[in-house]
């Protein structure tokens, strides 16, 4: 090979790298978390939910593997660190739902409905699903970028491979990658509505289960003292006739 083709080919490969790096950011992922990142240029990243999967195995198939387990703050660092990556088109969320925080179902109603004006994830079932530390535009990103593959509960690694392996492939988003900062949501330390650690978030869910058992206990006693107020009207009214109809035979009599 001479020195005019390996030049050629060494320019090539240059090129390659600068199209490579040009869709994702520099130092990518930019937020720490716990996860795992691997080549950014497959296209598909895994959200594990609750699950402590084979990340190291899930790897080789993805750009990231991590958990998320709060439907706000841990879902608004995933959503930074995949936009900040326009090769990565689908996100696979499994691994076992989390409890109290719904954060598996959360992502799913974010795809399918957004936000509204206040940041809540529009029909979302968890406690505090608020992504108020993104702006809209990081939203929107989100939802063109990536396609969202439902495997929620799914905890066999062999059945999240084969899903990935039948995915079709797809390009780098056409945009930009994406870089946002969550200023103080990146220590949890966010007070009012602008972010809420994970305590908090079961707290507030504790409170609206005690909330609904009060309700259902209120329920209750209402149809309790339907009841026992009926049986006595009952037992009244029949004593009453009783002694009429007595009354009544005995006048005959």
């Amino acid at each position: 090979m001479g020195d005019e083709e390996k030049e050629e080919i060494k320019t090539e490969e240059v090129e390659e790298k600068k199209e490579i790096e040009s869709y994702v950011v520099e130092g990518w992922p930019p937020l720490p978390g716990s996860y795992l990142a691997g080549d950014p240029t497959k296209p598909v990243a895994i959200v594990t939910l609750a699950s402590e999967l084979d990340n190291a195995r899930l790897l080789k198939r993805s750009a990231i593997c991590g958990d998320c387990k709060t439907e706000n703050i841990g879902t608004e660092k995933v959503i930074a660190n995949l936009i900040s990556n326009s090769h990565i088109r689908y996100v696979v969320v499994c691994g076992a739902e989390v409890h109290g925080h719904i954060t598996g179902k959360c992502w799913k109603a974010l795809f399918e409905n957004g936000v509204d004006d206040t940041g809540r994830i529009i029909d979302a079932p968890g406690a505090i699903p608020y992504l108020t530390n993104l702006p809209p535009e990081a939203i929107d990103r989100v939802r063109k970028q990536l396609e969202l593959v439902d495997l929620i509960n799914v905890e066999d690694e062999g059945q999240i491979e084969s899903a990935i392996d039948r995915l079709d492939p797809k390009g780098p988003y056409e945009e930009e990658p994406m870089l946002v900062k969550l200023g103080g949501a990146m220590e949890e330390e966010v007070t009012g509505v602008l972010g809420h650690t994970g305590d908090s978030v079961s707290i507030e869910s504790r409170i609206r289960h005690i909330e609904q058992e009060y309700k259902d206990l209120g329920k209750l006693q209402k149809v309790t003292a339907g009841l026992v107020g009926g049986l006595y009207q009952g037992f009244v009214l029949g004593l009453i006739l009783t002694i009429v109809i007595f009354g009544i035979r005995r006048l005959l009599g």
